[in-house]
């Protein structure tokens, strides 16, 4: 069995350090950003795609889930949340440029609680350590705005070199390997990747895998929105459905805890529910303000479930996803993420109250007219 992470002080401060840098990324992406105006998310901020989905728990499933957050037989193992498709930078760009593409989930349990899945369709991490991912995301904010692609990449590196220092080299290698995965895809329709949970007394992690064959390579003809004109066309023909599975923790030879940009052996992974972004027509007003709801909110990958009972665990099992946890935290506060008892009745109802709609499209004209990139969803 792996060790859970279980910080003293000291080293949970460490790791509050970290996640406060993710306020300068913010920023500097800010200042270097034509069409940032204010601070947005340090990552995963262009959104490309976003509406309800549903989640419905496999019958059978291994003992660690049975029974564990939104894991649960009947009625109360079919749920319904939100669902946001984006790339992986905190700035908008060209769908054509090397990136991640980002899938995330949100769901609650019965009692109310968050369950996040936070992805990116590469099976393993950009970094090893929050340390270096911070770095990443650093260089990132120092590369962005700039005039093209050729340039922002070196810019980026040498940024990379700068904040990383020794271990520049190997996450660059790393990194355009992995967002070359997006440079040769066709749609966003593809398979995600989470990070690691704890599960009861085990460790893992979860793939969204697609229910439908999908294409692979592209069209070298693709034009800059290629992605969101791909999903959308796809999900106004019909459903969208992925295989959640599970990917159990064996060891640190197949699948490394410490070595996180290696990818786990994947083998033994098994089935443990559907998640489906159903048939919609993006241009209702209903789901043009699903998608507002999507960009405001904020998601963290502590918002999980680790045992059945009892209050949640102060930080994740894993050192990694525990500076994510304080970070997505930091994040959302200096962008001003709608608070989540503004729409936690979403989740029972799947509507969007007046009231809420209301501050919903506040913050979208707010932003369009300070010039702050906004998912277009057209006039309210």
């Amino acid at each position: 069995m792996a060790a859970f992470f279980n910080p003293m002080p000291e080293e949970r401060k460490a790791l509050e350090d970290i996640a406060r840098g993710v306020r300068d990324v913010q920023n500097r992406l800010v200042g270097n950003h034509a069409q940032l105006t204010r601070p947005d998310r340090g990552a995963h901020q262009q959104q490309l795609a976003a509406s309800i989905v549903h989640f419905e728990a496999a019958e059978q499933l291994p003992k660690e889930l049975d029974g564990l957050g939104i894991f649960q037989r009947g009625a109360a193992g079919r749920r319904l949340g939100i669902g946001r498709i984006s790339t992986g930078l905190g700035c908008p760009h060209a769908e054509t440029d090397p990136d991640f593409l980002g899938l995330m989930v949100a769901f609650t349990t019965e009692a109310g609680r968050r369950i996040d899945y936070i992805t990116i369709n590469d099976p393993t991490s950009p970094t090893d350590t929050p340390e270096e991912f911070l770095a990443l995301l650093q260089a990132t904010a120092d590369a962005a705005g700039t005039v093209n692609i050729f340039a922002q990449q070196a810019k980026l590196f040498v940024s990379l070199a700068k904040h990383a220092g020794l271990k520049a080299p190997a996450i660059g290698i790393h990194v355009t390997g992995q967002t070359a995965r997006t440079v040769r895809s066709s749609s966003a329709y593809q398979q995600y990747w989470t990070g690691i949970v704890r599960a009861r007394d085990e460790l893992g992690k979860f793939t969204f895998v697609p229910i439908a064959a999908t294409a692979t390579g592209h069209d070298a003809a693709r034009g800059p929105k290629h992605l969101s004109e791909d999903w959308r066309a796809r999900q106004s023909a019909g459903p969208l459905g992925f295989r959640l599975e599970w990917i159990r923790f064996l060891g640190e030879r197949e699948t490394p805890l410490s070595d996180l940009t290696t990818p786990w052996q994947d083998g033994h992974r098994v089935v443990v529910g559907n998640v489906t972004f159903p048939k919609s027509d993006p241009t209702t007003r209903e789901a043009r303000l699903t998608a507002l709801l999507a960009s405001e909110l904020g998601a963290n990958a502590g918002n999980w479930d680790e045992v059945p009972d009892g209050p949640r665990a102060a930080l994740p099992a894993t050192r990694f996803t525990a500076a994510r946890s304080l970070a997505y935290k930091e994040s959302q506060k200096n962008r001003d993420a709608l608070p989540e008892d503004a729409y936690a009745a979403f989740f029972t109802r799947g509507a969007i109250s007046e009231a809420l709609s209301h501050e919903l499209i506040r913050r979208y004209q707010d932003k369009r007219a300070a010039g702050h990139w906004v998912p277009d969803l057209g006039e309210f």
